[in-house]
């Protein structure tokens, strides 16, 4: 069986590239489950190079989460995260998994409320992410860091964040929102203020216009709201 450029483990059978091929064509298509759990782990029989032991970790996890296994998931990506070694020339072989893993990582602990823990997960994004994601999920990745540091009382770090988050999602409304809420937070009343009136421009349709709305009317007084 062919090794494939792409591969640089230790598995010279092919049967890990194989494998990897298949259980990611099928975790795009959405129809992973319990067989390919199975399958990734006699890979990791397999395969000794450290990052693509982690890498396929990485898939093990992930094919929890899309199954809404939350606990496994967690477990199994933390694991996985934890053994990357940076260093080793493979890193940047496996540098799409790693960044998912911490995403994914990042969200769980997120969905939980843990905002001190899923931060440390979205900034390892950071240096690698326009390598490996589309600008949809760079300004995710953004925004979660934005709200992370809002629900640990971090206002100046969640305000450098919500800034670059709206700026790359082109100041959807969204977006424009948690800015709102950033400069509020951050004491900067007049460019709180200003944003709210583009959202009354331009946002009236947005399904949190009227969270944004009562923000406004609470926390920017009379100036923030134009009738």
């Amino acid at each position: 069986m062919a090794i494939p450029e792409w591969y640089s483990g230790t598995d010279l059978t092919g049967r890990v590239a194989a494998g990897i091929e298949v259980a990611i064509e099928r975790m795009d298509a959405r129809t992973a489950d319990h067989t390919d759990l199975e399958k990734l782990g006699a890979l990791l029989e397999l395969e000794q190079e450290p990052n693509w032991r982690c890498f396929l970790l990485g898939l093990v996890g992930t094919i929890h989460y899309d199954l809404e296994e939350i606990e496994p998931a967690s477990r199994i990506l933390e694991q996985s995260v934890a053994g990357y070694k940076a260093f080793l020339d493979t890193f940047d072989e496996v540098l799409s998994v790693y960044c998912q893993s911490c995403y994914t990582l990042g969200v769980i602990l997120f969905d939980a409320k843990r905002y001190a823990d899923a931060t440390p997960y979205f900034l390892r994004c950071l240096p690698y992410m326009h390598d490996v994601y589309d600008e949809t999920y760079i300004g995710n990745i953004l925004t979660f860091l934005n709200l992370c540091f809002q629900g640990t009382g971090q206002n100046e770090a969640a305000l450098v964040f919500s800034e670059a988050a709206a700026f790359t999602r082109h100041n959807d409304c969204e977006s424009l929102e948690h800015l709102m809420i950033s400069y509020a937070n951050a004491g900067e009343v007049a460019k709180a203020t200003e944003v709210f009136h583009l959202m009354q421009n331009h946002c009236r349709e947005y399904e949190g216009y009227d969270r944004a709305l009562e923000f406004a009317e609470r926390n920017l007084g009379e100036s923030g709201v134009i009738n």
